[in-house]
């Protein structure tokens, strides 16, 4: 299995993130120490992952406190490398979510995964836990990440904005410029500065050398208790095309 921890992830998504958190999942971080993120995969998959981890958890309390860290796991063979059935989704995770196969701008079903999200209070103890599917969708050579989560681990993020309410349901977008750096990078004073103002959330890799500066964006909202996330990074989607792959998800049967 490969495993996962952050502090702050985006808690509509728990992360989880191939241009995206493995299908999104490979790109989610491997773990962090110090503030800074460490994941596995190409750089592609680990810019995604900026979005769940600069996203703050919210004040969703379980007995045991506030999350506030989460750890997701997954298997780095997907699940499904065709679109599953619902049946299928029941049997696995005990959860039904609407399921595309095709988006009607082109975006296809490559594959899934499975992911165990738990939530950690800041004393380390367990603050609760859900079930979620990650699927990547691509069109040509650009991905996307639809993960659904049944139900949410933390509240939504201040930082995610209400831009289209579709048959009772509020669409949420957050977007922001991520720049990923190797896992021995020394901030520079100016690095500081452009994290403190926002300019760049910063990401750490422990496989290569090079720093890249992505941008990259998310959609979500919730439907009969799921919790529903796009997810891209230098995506040729905009954010009209995320509210219509939205909608199509919403409409589906």
């Amino acid at each position: 299995m490969n495993k996962y921890d952050w502090n702050n992830a985006f808690p509509d998504t728990p992360k989880s993130f191939k241009n995206k958190v493995s299908a999104a999942l490979n790109s989610l971080p491997d773990k962090m120490e110090n503030g800074k993120i460490y994941k596995k995969g190409s750089i592609k998959k680990k810019i995604i992952v900026g979005l769940v981890a600069t996203m703050v958890i919210g004040t969703t309390v379980f007995a045991a406190g506030k999350v506030s860290s989460i750890i997701s796991s997954s298997s780095s063979t997907p699940a499904y490398t065709t679109i599953p059935t619902a049946e299928q989704v029941r049997k696995d995770l005990k959860f039904n979510p609407k399921l595309v196969n095709k988006f009607g701008n082109g975006y296809t079903f490559v594959n899934g995964v499975i992911v165990n999200n738990k939530g950690i209070d800041n004393k380390g103890n367990f603050a609760g836990k859900t079930k979620s599917l990650d699927f990547t969708y691509a069109k040509g050579n650009d991905e996307l990440s639809l993960y659904m989560e049944n139900g949410r681990l933390g509240e939504r993020s201040k930082g995610a904005t209400a831009i289209a309410n579709y048959n009772g349901i509020d669409l949420y977008y957050y977007s922001y410029t991520n720049k990923f750096v190797p896992s021995d990078y020394k901030m520079t004073e100016q690095d500081k500065k452009d994290k403190l103002s926002g300019k760049y959330v910063f990401s750490y890799g422990s496989d290569s050398d090079k720093e890249k500066i992505s941008q990259v964006q998310c959609l979500n909202w919730m439907q009969d208790g799921i919790n529903y996330s796009f997810l891209g990074s230098d995506s040729n989607v905009s954010k009209d095309d995320l509210v219509k792959m939205a909608q199509q998800v919403i409409n589906t049967k």
